[in-house]
C-alpha cells in the first residue's frame, strides 16, 4: 500500500518562507527613519532603491522560471533566496554608504525574483493536489511575518536597540532557519518540471489580471515602506508605536485570509475581492479625515481584512484562464505585477516630499478603488468568473 502522502508539511515549509521574508522586510521598514537619518538621503533617494528592487526582480523572475526552477526545484529556490537575503538590512546599517544601499537592493530583488515564483507554483501544484483553496490563507503568511516584525521593530525602536546588532541576530536566525526547507520543502518528484522552458507572451486575458497585480504593487507600499513614516511625521505619534499602522493592517489582513475559503463559498470571488476593497477604502478614507491615531487604527484594520484578498483572487483567477503551465502563468503575473515597484516607489517618495505622506494615503485609497473597478470589469468578462466552480 503506497504511503499517503503529508501535503500539510509542504504548505507549512512554504508558509514560513513566506512569514520569513516578511518578517525580514516589515522590521527593516519600520526603520526607515532610521535608515534616512544613517545614510543622510531624502525620501526620493530612499525610494530609488526600492525602484532598482523592482527592476531587478522582473528580470531575475523571467529567467528563474524558465531555467533555475526546471533544473534545481522550487525548493533548491527557496533555500538559496533565504540563505541570501538573510543579512542585507544588516550590510545597509553596517556599511551606511548609499552606494553600498544601491547595490544591496539590486541583490535583494535578484533574489526575491528567485523565491517570488517558486513559492507561489509551489502553492498552485498543492492546490491541484489537494482540490483547496489555499492560496488566501498562505496569503496570510505575509501579514503574519509582518506582524511580528513590526512588533519587535516597535519594541526595539522604544528600546534604542542598535539596528546593527538586531539585524545581526535576525539574520543569524533566517540563515539558520533554512534548514527546515531541506526536510519539511516539497521534494521533487512532486516538484514542477519543464525540460524545455521557453519565452511566451502572456494572453490578453492574463496580461490584464497581471496589469491589476501591478497597480496593487506600485500602491501598497505607501502602508508598507512609509507608515512609520507617516506615523511619526504626520500623526505625531509615539516613536515606540511606530510600527502600528502596519501591525494593524497585518492584523485585518490575517482575519481576511483565515474566513477566505468560507467567504468565497458564501458568496463568490468577485464580492469577496474588489467589492470588499471598494468598501474598505471608503471606510480609510473617513478614518484618515478624523486625523485620530485610535479612529485610524481601526480603519487600517478594515481596509486590511477587505483588500486582503484580492491578490490570491487574481492568482486563482490567472491560472483557471491560463493556457500556459502553472509557473509561467505564475511568473507572468508576479513580474508584471512587480514592475509596479519600478515606478511606483518612485512617485511615492516624489510626492512624499512635495505633497507629504497623508496625501498619499488618500491616493492609495483611491487607487484600491479604481483597483477593484477594474477587477469587476475584468471578472465579468469570463462567464464563471468570480464563482466558485461546483466541482470544487
Amino acid at each position: 500500500m503506497a504511503q499517503e502522502i503529508n501535503y500539510n508539511k509542504f504548505f507549512l515549509a512554504a508558509y514560513s518562507q513566506g512569514a520569513i521574508v516578511m518578517f525580514l522586510i516589515s522590521t527593516y521598514f519600520v526603520y526607515t527613519p532610521i535608515v534616512l537619518e544613517s545614510l543622510k538621503i531624502t525620501e526620493t533617494e530612499f525610494a530609488l532603491g526600492i525602484t532598482v528592487f523592482g527592476i531587478t526582480n522582473i528580470i531575475i523572475n523571467q529567467i528563474a522560471t524558465r531555467f533555475l526552477l526546471p533544473k534545481i526545484g522550487t525548493t533548491n529556490c527557496l533555500i538559496i533566496a533565504r540563505l541570501s537575503y538573510a543579512f542585507i538590512p544588516f550590510l545597509i546599517f553596517y556599511i551606511p554608504k548609499y552606494e553600498v544601499y544601491i547595490l544591496l537592493s539590486i541583490f535583494w530583488g535578484a533574489v526575491v525574483g528567485i523565491q517570488a515564483p517558486s513559492l507561489f507554483t509551489q502553492i498552485a501544484i498543492l492546490e491541484s493536489k489537494t482540490k483547496k483553496i489555499l492560496n488566501p490563507i498562505f496569503k496570510s503568511c505575509f501579514s503574519v511575518g509582518s506582524i511580528f516584525g513590526a512588533l519587535l521593530a516597535s519594541f526595539c525602536f522604544g528600546l534604542k536597540v542598535d539596528p546593527k546588532l538586531l539585524f545581526a541576530l535576525i539574520g543569524v536566525f533566517i540563515f539558520l532557519s533554512s534548514i527546515s526547507m531541506f526536510f519539511f520543502g516539497l521534494p521533487k518528484k512532486l516538484d514542477y518540471v519543464d525540460k524545455s522552458p521557453s519565452f511566451s507572451l502572456p494572453s490578453k486575458t492574463i496580461f490584464l489580471y497581471a496589469l491589476v497585480n501591478m497597480m496593487i504593487f506600485a500602491s501598497i507600499g505607501i502602508i508598507l515602506n512609509w507608515s512609520s513614516l507617516w506615523f511619526i511625521n504626520d500623526l505625531l505619534g509615539p516613536i515606540y508605536l511606530a510600527g502600528f499602522v502596519l501591525l494593524f493592517f497585518n492584523i485585518g489582513e490575517i482575519s481576511a485570509n483565515i474566513m477566505a475559503s468560507r467567504l468565497i463559498k458564501i458568496f463568490n470571488e468577485k464580492f469577496v475581492g474588489p467589492y470588499f476593497t471598494i468598501i474598505g477604502s471608503v471606510v480609510l478614507i473617513f478614518t484618515i479625515v478624523s486625523q485620530n491615531i485610535y479612529i485610524i487604527l481601526i480603519g487600517m484594520i478594515i481596509f486590511g481584512f477587505s483588500c486582503s484578498n484580492m491578490q490570491p483572487i487574481i492568482f486563482r483567477q490567472a491560472i483557471k484562464y491560463s493556457k500556459d503551465s502553472i509557473p509561467k502563468t505564475i511568473s507572468h503575473i508576479s513580474s508584471i505585477g512587480f514592475s509596479g515597484l519600478v515606478f511606483g516607489p518612485a512617485i511615492v517618495g516624489f510626492s512624499a516630499e512635495r505633497l507629504g505622506l497623508t496625501f498619499n494615503m488618500y491616493a492609495l485609497c483611491f487607487i484600491f478603488i479604481l483597483i477593484s473597478i477594474l477587477m469587476t470589469f475584468l471578472m465579468n468578462q469570463n462567464k464563471v468568473a468570480g464563482v466558485i466552480e461546483k466541482s470544487q
